[in-house]
C-alpha cells in the first residue's frame, strides 16, 4: 500500500515537470502565429450573387488593403430611372462603383459627393453616397451616345465633397480631368489628395436592356506596404479573368479569385457593407428648399390654386405641392 501510494506521488511530481507553463505574452505570440499560417477568415456568409455588397479585406503584414463591390442592381434602377443610353449607364455606372469603394477605403463612416465637371457631351456627373449603403446619381445629358455626340468625358475637374453627420465642416478637394476614364480620374485623386497609391479596376457593362454588369475592386498600398508589393498584385492581375467572372453562384464574393489577386499574402475579409439604390428626397425636403427662396418668390409660386409640380433630379419622384403648402413658409415661427 505504501510503494503504491510512492509510486501515485511519483508520477504527479513527474507530470508537473513535464508540464510547460505558458506565460500570457508566450499564449499570445503562439495565438499570432498560428493565424497568421492559419487559412483565411471571411466575414460572415457572402450575400447571394444577386444581392449588391461591398466587402474589405486586409492583409495580415499590413501592407494591403482591398475591396470589392458589385452594384449591378443599384446601378441599373439609378440608369433606369435617369433613362440613360447604354453608353452613359456605362459610365455614371462606373463612377458609382468607384464613388462606392473610394468612400469606404477612405471613411465608412462619412457622405461622399463626387462631381465630374467637364466639357464633354454627357454633361455633369454626380454620385452621392453615404455610410447607411445608400447611393443615388445624376446625369445631366443622359440621352446622348457616342455615336451621335462624340466624347461624353471631357476636360474639366474632379470635384469631391466629404462631410460627416457630426456637422463638422465639410472637407472639399479637385483634381484635374483630361477626358481620360473614370478609374484613372479616381486613382488621381487618391494619390494627390489623400496621399494614396491605389489600383482601381471598373467592370461595367450596358446594353438597351440596361446595365448587365457592375463590379469593381480597389487595392489601396497601406503604410507598412511598398510599391513592390502593388507590382507583385499587379502581375498576378494579369492572369486574372475580368472580376466578374470571378463572381459565380458559388462564389458570389469572388474570394477565390481574391485569393489568386492576393498571391502571396496572407489576408482575411473584415468588414463588409450594404450596397443599394436610395433617394434622401420627399416632400419635407422640397419644402425647406423652397423655403430658402426669396420671400417673394415664395408669394409668386403660392399665388392661385393650381398643384404646384417638382420632379426630383435623382430618381425621377414627382411631387405636387398645394399653394397652401407653400404659402405657409411665408408664416412668421410661433
Amino acid at each position: 500500500m505504501k510503494q503504491a501510494r510512492k509510486n501515485v506521488k511519483e508520477a504527479k511530481n513527474n507530470t508537473a515537470e513535464e508540464t510547460v507553463v505558458e506565460t500570457k505574452a508566450e499564449r499570445l505570440l503562439r495565438l499570432y502565429r498560428e493565424r497568421q499560417s492559419g487559412p483565411t477568415q471571411f466575414f460572415g456568409e457572402a450575400p447571394p450573387l444577386d444581392a449588391d455588397t461591398l466587402w474589405r479585406g486586409l492583409t495580415r503584414g499590413g501592407e494591403v488593403r482591398v475591396l470589392v463591390v458589385r452594384a449591378t442592381a443599384t446601378v441599373r434602377e439609378a440608369a433606369a430611372r435617369l433613362e440613360c443610353s447604354p453608353d452613359v449607364a456605362q459610365l455614371l455606372g462606373e463612377l458609382m462603383v468607384s464613388t462606392l469603394l473610394v468612400r469606404s477605403t477612405l471613411n465608412p463612416e462619412e457622405r461622399m459627393q463626387v462631381a465630374f465637371k467637364h466639357d464633354g457631351a454627357v454633361g455633369q456627373l454626380l454620385v452621392d453616397a453615404w455610410d447607411e449603403g445608400g447611393v443615388r446619381a445624376l446625369a445631366r445629358n443622359p440621352g446622348v451616345t457616342l455615336e451621335a455626340d462624340g466624347l461624353l468625358l471631357g476636360a474639366g475637374l474632379c470635384e469631391v465633397t466629404r462631410s460627416r453627420h457630426s456637422g463638422k465642416r465639410a472637407y472639399r478637394s479637385a483634381v484635374r480631368l483630361d477626358g481620360e476614364g473614370v478609374d484613372a480620374a479616381m486613382m488621381r485623386y487618391l494619390l494627390e489628395s489623400e496621399q494614396i497609391l491605389s489600383l482601381l479596376r471598373l467592370h461595367v457593362k450596358a446594353d438597351a436592356n440596361g446595365v448587365t454588369q457592375a463590379q469593381g475592386f480597389l487595392v489601396q498600398l497601406m503604410p507598412d506596404g511598398t510599391r513592390d508589393n502593388l507590382v507583385s498584385m499587379i502581375q498576378n492581375l494579369e492572369a486574372l479573368p475580368p472580376l466578374g467572372q470571378g463572381m459565380t453562384p458559388g462564389d458570389p464574393d469572388a474570394r477565390v479569385w481574391t485569393s489568386d489577386l492576393l498571391k502571396g499574402f496572407a489576408w482575411d475579409q473584415c468588414a463588409r457593407e450594404p450596397v443599394m439604390f436610395q433617394c434622401r428626397c420627399s416632400e419635407d425636403r422640397i419644402l425647406s428648399m423652397i423655403a430658402t427662396l426669396p420671400k417673394a418668390e415664395i408669394r409668386d409660386l403660392a399665388h392661385g390654386d393650381e398643384l404646384l409640380e417638382t420632379v426630383c433630379d435623382y430618381c425621377r419622384t414627382r411631387y405636387l405641392l398645394r399653394p397652401s403648402q407653400v404659402a405657409a413658409l411665408l408664416d412668421d415661427p410661433s
